[in-house]
């Protein structure tokens, strides 16, 4: 078993997102071109009643979640401070975009992944016990997020970080450091919440090219278990 081979296994579920009565047609553009390599397809439609400017989630017929349109297009635009907010209270990820889970995507740029990998370490803030597991590719990566992963440590949640070994970081009591020069490390980015509860979560995925990446986003605990079984089988 590999994170490559985990990957090619997942079969992504296909969504729905549903845009009403959108003021600015370039919001809807927007949208598009933010889940075009992801397994959601955006539609429009008009709302007999109810608020202008909202989009709805929904998977064949049942509904997952709902966005107030504006705020939905600030974060898939980032421009709603995400990528350098350190504190969860700042980043404010909209519920659809929480609920476009157990999909694969394909071509997920850097600021993409920065996005998703929120997701998962705002999940492991707020259950504030357990463990997150990161691959940064190289642990030199890992200085531009200490502050956001301490505020996570603060929170009662161990770390393990993964990372070719270009940089010895601090290994304070919350710390766990996998230095390792293998492909499989050099070229995925990972993060996955290994939850006390049912709130396990993960976001695997393997650089094709530069800076472009190919992969799941999941809640499904079993997936997240595969992954985890992996990491600590090969990288103990």
């Amino acid at each position: 078993m590999t994170l490559s081979s985990i990957i090619a296994d997942v079969t992504g579920t296909e969504r729905t997102l549903t845009v009403y009565d959108a003021e600015e047609s370039s919001a809807v553009e927007d949208l598009r071109n933010h889940f075009e390599v992801q397994n959601v397809s955006v539609e429009e439609a008009t709302a007999p009643e109810g608020p202008d400017d909202f989009a709805v989630l929904h998977d064949g017929g049942a509904f997952l979640a709902a966005a107030d349109l504006t705020k939905l297009r600030r974060a898939v635009t980032f421009q709603a401070g995400l990528l350098d907010a350190t504190d969860f209270e700042e980043t404010h990820v909209p519920d659809v975009l929480k609920h476009v889970s157990d999909t694969t995507f394909t071509a997920y740029g850097k600021r993409r992944m920065i996005l998703a990998s929120r997701e998962i370490e705002e999940q492991a803030w707020r259950e504030a016990s357990g463990e997150l597991h990161a691959g940064f590719q190289r642990l030199s990566l890992l200085r531009d997020q200490w502050d956001l992963y301490s505020r996570i440590a603060d929170r009662g949640v161990e770390i393990h970080v993964y990372g070719v070994g270009d940089w010895e970081p601090p290994e304070p009591d919350w710390l766990t450091v996998h230095a390792d020069d293998t492909p499989e490390i050099r070229d995925s980015w990972f993060v996955v919440f290994d939850a006390p509860g049912e709130s396990d979560g993960a976001l695997v995925a393997a650089e094709r090219g530069l800076n472009e990446f190919e992969g799941f986003w999941t809640y499904d605990s079993a997936l997240v278990g595969d992954v985890l079984g992996h990491l600590r089988a090969t990288y103990s």
